[in-house]
């Protein structure tokens, strides 16, 4: 895929830290070269990493290496809350060139190299993590540097670590067309949830059908459909998770035609039914 490209204004900084607060987070798929270490505070939506897409919810916390691809679209609050994320970046010579060479480093110089891949970060460690991202984002100096390494130390001794990307994503880093591809897959998570077509997506690429078809796998490394399959089952994770809602009606919420497509598509992609999946967040 071909996101754009952020420059991130470190301002001469070795680590930046910023918190995002908004009333939702809007679909903007982009890449840089500093790692990313994302913590949703609150909120609710579709996590995109690489080719990994996923339903995110409060306390959802990821490590994003560097270069790869991603982006949160989360869907409009109800009432006044707001979405609140906070971010770590910085790169991987962040404290110089030589020091994830050092012994002592081994760990985090392999934790950066599983990060390539985005890892999803669960169970206890993304709680002690969790805890410890406020007070790294009010922090300043030498302290906030000291925060993370403690953070990255923690998080390089976890076994509650899941990588995202399949191990064949590789996307290609070009700029030229960003504005293209990120138009594509903006329209596809807008319009998702009613009878979509690949002609419209390629309308909005100015491709033919045809060219449109081999220009979204070669760049997403799989086919339209199977894109907005993900998507839509994306979406209906969320709803399953968060909502008693009849799960034939959520199907037709999300854009699938009938409920045996539905749930075909469901466990092909999630491994599990559409009710099993919303069981697993039933108290035991």
């Amino acid at each position: 895929m071909k996101p754009r490209y952020e420059q991130l204004d470190q301002g001469g900084l070795a680590l930046r830290c910023h918190q995002r607060l908004s009333r939702w987070f809007a679909f903007g798929w982009h890449f840089h070269p500093e790692l990313e270490l994302t913590y949703i505070v609150r909120g609710a939506g579709q996590r995109f990493i690489g080719d990994s897409i996923a339903p995110y919810r409060d306390g959802d916390l990821t490590l994003i290496g560097a270069n790869l691809p991603h982006t949160w679209a989360s869907v409009p609050p109800q009432g006044r809350r707001m979405h609140e994320a906070l971010f770590a970046q910085f790169r991987d010579t962040f404290l110089g060139a030589e020091f994830l060479t050092r012994p002592e480093a081994a760990g985090i110089a392999r934790l950066f190299k599983r990060a390539a891949q985005g890892l999803y970060v669960f169970g206890r460690t993304r709680t002690e993590v969790g805890q410890r991202m406020r007070p790294l984002y009010e922090s300043g100096g030498l302290e906030r540097i000291y925060r993370l390494l403690e953070i990255l130390d923690l998080l390089s001794r976890s076994k509650e670590l899941k990588p995202l990307a399949s191990k064949g994503y590789a996307p290609l880093l070009l700029t030229s067309e960003a504005r293209r591809i990120d138009e594509v897959c903006r329209f596809i998570n807008e319009n998702h949830a009613r009878e979509l077509g690949q002609p419209a997506a390629a309308a909005v690429a100015h491709l033919s059908a045809s060219a449109f078809s081999r220009y979204f796998r070669r760049h997403m490394g799989k086919s339209f459909k199977a894109y907005l399959n993900e998507v839509r089952v994306g979406n209906a994770c969320r709803i399953l998770s968060e909502s008693e809602r009849k799960v034939a009606e959520i199907a037709f919420a999300v854009g699938f035609g009938n409920l045996s497509n539905f749930n075909r598509r469901f466990v092909e992609i999630k491994g599990l039914s559409p009710r099993e999946y919303r069981r697993s967040f039933e108290p035991a």
